[in-house]
């Protein structure tokens, strides 16, 4: 069973079209098409992103039964990122300065950055990071529990690389548009009217279907 986080964010994701059952070899085999690959050994500055499993946190296998999340399908996707720490480059840059008496050109920063990401990189670990998501296929909708501007849109990339079908982001009124509330609630819908979210300074959106340039809009999205 999928554990829920006590705190942080969540950000809701529907889809319109087709994807393969999650109980399926189909599905799996999507998921490790567009597995994570490591970078521990890589000599450049650089970011790997791909699926894993709560259970393989190396992407290298996909069981059905690690992708049960009870109610929903639990995918997890892992962020490694590998970069030249800050803190040594200043360290080595005022050594440099130092030795030389005077400050470092800025060919010559450049230089010595080169020279530092390919001596110490290799032996840098990425630092890493795992975000998960509940998916219910049937009502086409995916939960990621987080809400970084940054993760949503790699987590969006990655499902439309995986799956070839985009997602989009879920709203009060997109919600209420795809609950089947009956043609009676739906044309109430219809009828309602734009108005602004009351806390002052939030960013507002207009629902998908009746946007128009210089509209008013329905509700509030928050980017973190």
């Amino acid at each position: 069973m999928a554990a829920i986080r006590r705190s942080g964010g969540v950000a809701g994701f529907y889809w319109q079209g087709k994807l393969p059952d999650p109980g399926g070899a189909p599905f799996a085999e999507a998921l490790a098409e567009r597995r994570f690959r490591t970078i521990e050994h890589a000599a450049t500055e650089e970011v790997s992103v791909g699926w894993v499993t709560p259970k393989d946190p190396t992407g290298d296998s996909f069981a059905a039964e690690d992708l049960d999340g009870g109610a929903g399908t639990w995918l997890r996707m892992r962020v490694d990122k590998k970069t030249l720490p800050k803190k040594w480059l200043a360290i080595h840059r005022d050594a440099a300065e130092k030795a030389r008496g005077r400050k470092l050109s800025a060919r010559e920063r450049r230089e010595l950055k080169d020279d530092l990401t390919e001596k110490l990189l290799p032996r840098v670990l990425p630092t890493v990071n795992l975000v998960d998501a509940l998916l219910f296929h049937d009502r086409k909708t995916v939960l990621l529990f987080a809400s970084g501007r940054a993760v949503r849109e790699a987590f969006g990339k990655l499902f439309l690389e995986t799956f070839a079908v985009p997602l989009e982001r879920e709203s009060p009124f997109t919600c209420a548009q795809r609950a089947r509330l009956g043609a009676e609630a739906n044309a109430a819908l219809e009828r309602l009217e734009p108005m602004r979210w009351p806390q002052g300074g939030a960013r507002e959106f207009a629902p998908p279907a009746r946007r128009r340039a210089g509209a008013p809009v329905r509700a509030t999205e928050e980017d973190a």
